[in-house]
């Protein structure tokens, strides 16, 4: 297979992360030839239905192109894998919160990504996606409520967009009203799906609880391909040593030494759940993959371990200061804070881990800590979920913890001495925890490590990826030791660590038991930090992904300044040659008016929040020291 290179427009290089391993694509698991399956609930069809059909607690009514299950082994199994889908589909990093409206369609055309919408929403006439000539774009819309399509609307699949790559993803039920056209997965994570009449879907029907309706004359048929979106896996997140203090807590999604552990809803649970002094209800629709323990031998090493790791969490002299209340978009470093009182965590917070995989983040509060609905936890440059902890009650006899609707935790959550509540939808990577205090759960998901689903071993032992800044380039190199079907690579660069575009192919060797050594040039170098992957593609068509490698080009020839992404939404980032200081930007409108201005700017990296300026073109300006050193342009768009 004959393959080009192309030029990298990239600014990379050099911090090796410490396991060569290719990554997965979304595996559905068993799901992968069903059309529709709900954890609990009826299906009922009086269309056609093309692909396998299951319910793990309902009646299966209608005639179906495929094979039915009903309450057995392999629903029991899916629903295993529905958890692990949902939990893959939720960690894929958002790159469009807030920035679109709740109602989608109208004739627009959307770009590939994540979006997330606060509450409820909707579809209606046509929508295109547009993939922008990369088959392995991918759309996922995200709904913290009901979705609704309505009659007659349409989506368009554009430029390489494969319906196997869109997901429809619903806190609450999906209703797909008359002669829609829908393509791409709907999942309802707790609701009914309903199709009305003469409606057509290309691809999947899941709910993990709610009945799902196939309409008259309605045709659904399963979506053609394999998911590439990436999605990263770990059997474990092995702490740092100053945080390796679990001890047996460490297979506990949910325990509590004394106090009653509950759930309201279907919720998702990987991980142990367990108490040394109470009871454990609510969790028999839910779905939960492991263990549970009341008042046991498990229980009983388990509440000494706990008691152990609070006193190590507790003993930890703090290094960092900050106000009772996080949050509001910041970033904070690695260290241990220790708030005197009761804290606060509300919107978005990003734990930067500065490029160390032991960065610890110890948040230590001398009361309740509370949790905003919708507040999110970024973790970035490193940071690991288990070297995070969130302390409630830290050198006092009490401190509740509560977590609001729909927020996204990551981290170690540990009460001590009160309970421990989370709301309607909250996702927690990670763990809670408690003294003594009762645990509530609410249609939410927690689990520790996300497990992928494997069908077959991966096609490419990998032995190294490097890359050399040789000015004006970047070299990259890697080494395979062995190859199964293996067709051809793609190099692949980020600005983010997030959002990848493929920058060149080089072909595979197809079979190969020796190792192989493999070369490419990136000549037209950014400056500043970025990002590269590897993507392999077998023969089957099978998508791999190897770890990510960070890079740094610095040229300090001359002064130059970068912008990605732009056009942008909600906000950009600056990247500068030379380091600045005490810099000041100002952003001017096309009438040449000053509508923004920021002050103080200092380093080779500067964000830029959109705020309140309108869609459109602006011309901006850096000043230091009384002169202009850069201009350039900003287009924001929706």
């Amino acid at each position: 297979m004959q393959k080009k290179l192309k030029n990298i427009t990239a600014f990379l290089l050099l911090l090796l992360l410490p396991t060569l391993v290719f990554t997965q694509t979304i595996n559905l698991g068993i799901l992968s030839s069903f059309e529709a399956y709900t954890g609990a609930g009826a299906i009922t069809n009086t269309g056609t239905i093309t692909g396998d059909v299951g319910s793990n607690d309902g009646i299966i009514s209608g005639s179906y192109n495929g094979t039915t299950y009903n309450a057995n082994t392999i629903t029991t199994q899916c629903r295993i894998d529905l958890l692990r889908l949902y939990i893959h589909l939720n960690d894929i990093f958002v790159t469009f919160p807030s920035t679109h409206a709740a109602a989608f369609g109208g004739g627009e055309t959307i770009t590939p990504g994540v979006y997330s919408i606060s509450g409820a929403g909707s579809l209606g006439a046509t929508i295109t996606l547009d993939g922008g000539g990369d088959p392995d774009a991918f759309f996922i819309i995200k709904y913290q409520g009901a979705m609704t399509v309505g009659a007659g609307a349409e989506v368009i699949l554009s430029n390489g967009t494969q319906s196997c790559n869109v997901f429809w993803i619903a806190e609450g039920a999906i209703s797909v009203a008359a002669g829609a056209a829908v393509k791409g997965t709907l999942f309802a994570k707790v609701g009914a799906i309903d199709l009305g009449t003469n409606c057509n879907i290309e691809g999947r029907m899941l709910t993990m609880a709610g009945a799902i309706t196939n309409g008259l004359g309605s045709v659904a048929i399963t979506p053609p391909g394999i998911s590439t979106i990436p999605v990263n896996c770990s059997a474990t997140c092995n702490p740092a040593s100053a945080v390796d203090v679990l001890g047996s807590i460490r297979n506990f999604a949910l325990f509590t030494s004394f106090g009653a552990v509950g759930n309201t809803g279907t919720a998702g649970i990987d991980g142990d759940i367990g108490t040394d002094g109470g009871s454990i209800s609510g969790y028999g629709s839910s779905i939960h993959f492991g263990s549970e323990y009341t008042a046991d031998a498990t229980t009983a090493q388990a509440q000494m371990d706990l008691n152990i790791a609070y006193n190590a969490l507790l003993a930890m002299v703090p290094t960092e200061t900050h106000a009772a209340a996080f949050g509001g978009g910041e970033t904070i470093n690695p260290g241990v804070y220790n708030l005197a009182g009761a804290g606060s965590l509300s919107g978005t917070i990003t734990l930067d881990g500065e490029g160390d995989t032991d960065a610890i983040f110890v948040l230590k509060f001398g009361g309740a800590f509370t949790v905003a609905a919708q507040s999110k936890v970024i973790l970035t440059n490193g940071t690991r979920r288990c070297n995070v902890f969130w302390v409630g009650g830290s050198g006092v006899a009490t401190g509740a913890i509560t977590i609001g609707a729909f927020s996204i935790m990551k981290g170690t959550i540990l009460s001590h001495g009160g309970a421990c509540n989370s709301g309607a939808g909250a996702f927690i990577e990670g763990r809670q925890l408690s003294t003594a205090g009762a645990i509530n759960t609410n249609e939410g998901i927690v689990y520790d490590d996300p497990v992928c689903v494997t069908s077959s071993s991966l096609p490419i032992e990998l032995l190294s990826f490097t890359a050399t800044v040789k000015d004006p380039h970047v070299q990259l190199n890697w080494t395979t030791a062995t190859e199964t079907n293996n067709d051809y690579f793609n190099v692949e660069r980020s600005v983010n660590g997030a959002n990848f575009t493929t920058i060149g192919e080089i072909d595979g060797a197809g079979n190969s038991t020796q190792s192989l050594n493999y070369s490419t040039i990136d000549d037209q170098p950014f400056y500043g930090v970025s990002y590269y992957r590897l993507k392999q593609t077998d023969d089957d068509g099978r998508i791999s992904y190897s770890n990510i490698i960070a890079a740094e080009f610095n040229n300090m020839n001359s002064f130059a300044l970068n912008i990605y992404p732009n056009p942008f939404s909600d906000e950009t980032s600056f990247y500068t040659t030379e380091s600045l200081k005490d810099a000041r930007l100002i952003v001017y409108n096309s009438y040449g008016q000053v509508v923004k201005q920021v002050n103080n700017i200092t380093g080779r990296k500067f964000t830029f929040q959109r705020e309140n300026l309108s869609n459109g073109m602006y011309a901006i300006k850096f000043i230091q020291n009384g002169k202009v050193i850069a201009t350039n342009k900003l287009v924001i768009n929706n």
